[in-house]
């Protein structure tokens, strides 16, 4: 079976393609994954060792108060619903970035920070 049928059946179907496939691509992709998970262990590390130190503890304090501690929609009589929304939508991009920075440093560091969503 090639890359391009595996492709194929997989937009086709669900997961079950993969087994299907050639014994050297499933351990390919094993070994991709792998690297993948422990590149994203070291940059959890990293954050966590920036937040660690007193500058980077600073620099978080004024992210998160820039961001994360700031109301994302607020009333302002006279502006249009519209430019609102785009405000909002604008804030709380800013508060996905700076909450992904503390998921970063909170599994760093061992720990789990909930989702946004659910705070």
């Amino acid at each position: 079976m090639s890359v391009q049928d595996l492709v194929s059946n997989a937009a086709r179907s669900g997961w079950e393609w993969f087994d299907g496939a050639d014994e050297k691509i499933r351990e390919r992709l094993d070994v991709r994954q792998s690297l993948e998970g422990e590149d994203a262990k070291a940059v959890a590390r990293a954050w966590a060792d920036f937040a660690a130190t007193p500058g980077g503890e600073k620099a978080l304090e004024a992210l998160a108060k820039s961001t994360l501690n700031r109301t994302v929609f607020f009333v302002n009589l006279g502006l249009d619903p519209m430019s609102m929304a785009v405000f909002g939508a604008f804030r709380e991009g800013q508060n996905a970035l700076a909450h992904e920075i503390f998921r970063q440093i909170a599994k760093g560091q061992g720990e789990t920070l909930l989702p946004r969503d659910v705070t």
